[in-house]
């Protein structure tokens, strides 16, 4: 009964979220929850489990540097085109711009990438040592 709460969306109690958690049922954080992958994988909610959960910061870093691999450079709207769609669904825009902002500085401050202004639009690019 409560699992199928979750999985409809609907808020449920946070004894119940605990009690669920605390059995490996279900994953995220409140009030964005959803069934753990065991469930998904059994239930055959495997897409819906990978969309809400949506891939890891390694993941995305890895399909960033690649894509600067393959064209040299991005401006900002692309990265943002290139990684909306693999970042978790429980986010709002605003906190899925705060993840592209904060992946782009960690990769920025780690010396990986950096960045020039054209046009008013910063262009990413890798730097020599990658």
């Amino acid at each position: 009964m409560l699992l199928d709460s979750v999985q409809k969306g609907k808020r449920i109690s946070s004894e119940a979220v605990a009690m669920l958690r605390k059995r490996k049922l279900i994953e995220g954080r409140l009030p964005h929850i959803f069934i753990a992958k065991d469930i998904a994988q059994v239930t055959d909610q495997k897409i819906e489990y990978t969309k809400h959960k949506g891939l890891d910061d390694k993941k995305c870093e890895a399909l960033l540097l690649d894509s600067l691999k393959d064209h040299g450079s991005l401006t900002k709207p692309e990265i943002v085109r290139l990684l909306w769609d693999v970042l978790p669904d429980q986010l709002d825009d605003k906190q899925k711009n705060n993840k592209l902002d904060y992946l782009l500085k960690k990769l920025r401050m780690s010396g990986k990438v950096y960045a020039k202004r054209a046009k008013g639009i910063s262009v990413w690019y890798l730097t020599e040592n990658m």
